[in-house]
């Protein structure tokens, strides 16, 4: 079946990505994929062979790709990103996944709805198949070289905005148990500019996020990228615009049957990414674990 929506369509992207799919792609047509993926308003209304001619394939290989991915035609396939813009002036990603389990004529759960156990497996296995898609796409040379950027910079600042600011919340506690000067990007009164002005190129932002994208940490990230600061993005698609502006990114899909995106594969790869931390920073991080331990102690007392 063909994807419904862009956000489908990111998803399958995902997957194509994936050593494990089913469906093999050639590399010129993945890249063109990811290109248009980009640029979704462009795509809504640009020719075929513009599209081709910019992607440096033929028309007819964007022709093959679309039926590939389930579409009858290379129309069928533009009209999905003229409804996302269509779309863009109002946010319906969140009631749009909710909303395959309403019947929205007789507002009602639907009869055929999963049993509560069988949509608890299902949410469950498609937990477990994220988190095995995460670890399939590793880039284990990049993810060396992100324990060595955050082990070795004289600040990390974390940024991530909606579902994404509990990751980064997270992500920048784990981190700040093991070295000083982590914390979240800008303080709320101060705003994004003052954090990003107290960087430095021997700095790191992390910026995490999935579709649907936040302009603001886009933005931060793209900032932070032209005054030469290093940025590592944990994001849900290789065509994800956080990882157009990344020094480094990782990809951890985000497919799930309840109403916003799976967050369990960054949060698994945070995990992993924390313990090589502590392995590298060896008695350095053990040292500042410590430390936190006896201020814990500390402030018990003090209760």
């Amino acid at each position: 079946m063909a994807p419904r929506t862009l956000e489908e369509l990111k998803r399958k992207l995902q997957k194509l990505n994936s050593p494990d799919s089913d469906l093999k792609l050639g590399k010129r047509a993945l890249a063109a994929l990811t290109q248009m993926m980009d640029n979704p308003e462009k795509v809504a209304v640009t020719s075929i062979s513009i599209l081709a001619k910019e992607a440096e394939v033929n028309a007819s290989t964007l022709s093959r790709l679309v039926r590939k991915l389930g579409f009858e035609s290379f129309a069928e396939f533009q009209l999905v990103f003229r409804k996302h813009l269509a779309r863009a002036s109002h946010t319906s990603f969140y009631s749009d996944l909710a909303g395959r389990f309403v019947d929205e004529d007789e507002d009602e759960t639907i009869d055929l709805a999963p049993t509560s156990l069988a949509l608890m497996t299902q949410v469950a296995e498609e937990e477990t198949g994220n988190i095995a898609q995460m670890l399939s796409s590793l880039d284990v040379g990049a993810l060396e070289k992100t324990v060595n950027l955050l082990a070795k910079a004289p600040r990390v600042r974390v940024y991530g905005l909606r579902q994404a600011n509990t990751v980064a919340n997270f992500f920048a506690y784990a981190l700040g148990l093991l070295r000083p000067d982590v914390s979240l990007l800008g303080n709320p009164h101060h705003g994004v500019a003052h954090g990003l002005n107290e960087l430095t190129q021997e700095d790191v932002l992390v910026v995490i996020g999935a579709a649907p994208y936040t302009r603001a940490t886009i933005a931060a990230a793209r900032i932070a990228a032209n005054h030469g600061m290093q940025v590592i993005a944990i994001t849900d698609s290789h065509g994800s615009p956080l990882a157009a502006e990344a020094t480094l990114s990782f990809i951890a899909p985000t497919s799930s049957t309840w109403y916003s995106n799976s967050m369990a594969a960054f949060l698994v790869f945070i995990e992993g990414l924390m313990a090589m931390m502590a392995g590298r920073l060896g008695r350095r991080g053990l040292a500042s674990l410590k430390r936190h331990e006896q201020l814990i102690d500390e402030v018990s007392h003090e209760l």
